[in-house]
């Protein structure tokens, strides 16, 4: 991709440019493989934990019980008169693909995007509609959201963007449209995010929390990612109306958004005994089932006999991702 001579110095001041395509996933629908998988995102089995460490001491206060210590406390442009060159008026609102400008991937991606798209901007009005997304581990200046890379309205503003000019030079002949995420990725994160409870404790590590419900497309072409990421984030706020401590947590590149409940350190889960702390317990018994899509996933009693009687997929503790 060509950019004139002071959108080169301006991608130099903020962040290197890099572009790629994303694919969707298709399929003929969720396997139960699939649904077990889901069930077991992020899982942490437990393994290579060592024992307490004082310093860990993260549990709150509904979870401790009596003579245990306290928790720790670490925890843009003017507009103008673009009329010849603006916006398709068939640009959607909604979808997955955009006409992608520019990507970031540096530690401190979406802060050096925000700083470009607002110097872009003021260089060319006409892509005063530009945003910044997530896409993969890093961030994009995008244009436009489209259900497909086939929709009239992504065609149209694909070549409306391409036919940009500036002193008989077209900067943007090269762009081309992505499948990126499905929200603004310029802000912080939502309430109750889990990212937020990993920002809370950033030096503690395993963190765990409890999942206790997952929402996927499975990969499965035209499912509506949003309406699951809505489901999640529902469902975490009806948690959190009952008095539980609630996250959820969006995984873009899967298509798959958890919800989970509470958060431990390294004694959730002793190697030795290779039992469960008492506040894990209790919490899986308040939440016996692991529910996909709403609802629960069955499993084999006996894994040797996969045709034999079934059981609910209980909950399992997951370990909360850094910032």
């Amino acid at each position: 991709m060509q950019f004139p001579q002071k959108v080169t110095q301006i991608l130099r001041g903020v962040g290197k440019l890099s572009v790629c395509i994303a694919l969707v996933a298709c399929g003929d629908g969720p396997t139960q493989t699939q649904k077990n998988a889901v069930g077991r995102t992020q899982a942490g089995d437990g393994s290579g934990l060592d024992l307490v460490d004082p310093k860990d001491d993260v549990m709150g206060d509904a979870q401790r019980k009596p003579g245990m210590k306290p928790a720790s406390q670490s925890a843009t442009a003017k507009p103008t008169d673009v009329a010849a060159t603006k916006p398709s008026d068939k640009m959607a609102t909604k979808g997955r693909w955009s006409v992608i400008l520019a990507t970031f991937a540096d530690a401190d991606h979406a802060a050096k995007a925000a700083a470009f798209r607002g110097q872009l901007v003021s260089q060319y009005p006409e892509l005063r509609d530009a945003m910044v997304r997530r896409v993969g581990k890093g961030s994009a200046i995008v244009i436009g959201r489209f259900e497909a890379p086939d929709d009239p309205g992504a065609q149209a503003e694909l070549k409306r963007v391409k036919a940009i000019e500036r002193s008989k030079q077209k900067p943007f002949a090269g762009v081309m449209l992505m499948r990126t995420t499905s929200d603004d990725a310029g802000g912080p994160p939502k309430q109750w995010d889990l990212r937020s409870l990993r920002a809370k404790f950033p030096s503690v590590r395993p963190l765990f929390t409890l999942q206790v419900a997952a929402w996927s497309t499975f990969g499965e072409k035209g499912a509506d990612y949003d309406g699951m990421r809505q489901s999640a984030e529902r469902y975490c706020a009806e948690l959190r109306k009952k008095g539980h401590e609630a996250w959820f947590l969006h995984d873009e590149d899967a298509e798959t958004s958890i919800v989970s409940v509470g958060h431990f350190d390294r004694r959730a889960y002793d190697t030795k005994s290779t039992l469960f702390a008492p506040e894990v317990q209790d919490m899986m018994r308040e939440f016996p089932a692991n529910l996909v899509n709403g609802e629960p996933v069955l499993i084999p009693v006996d894994p040797r006999n996969p045709k034999g009687k079934t059981k609910p997929q209980p909950c399992r503790l997951v370990e909360v991702p850094g910032v």
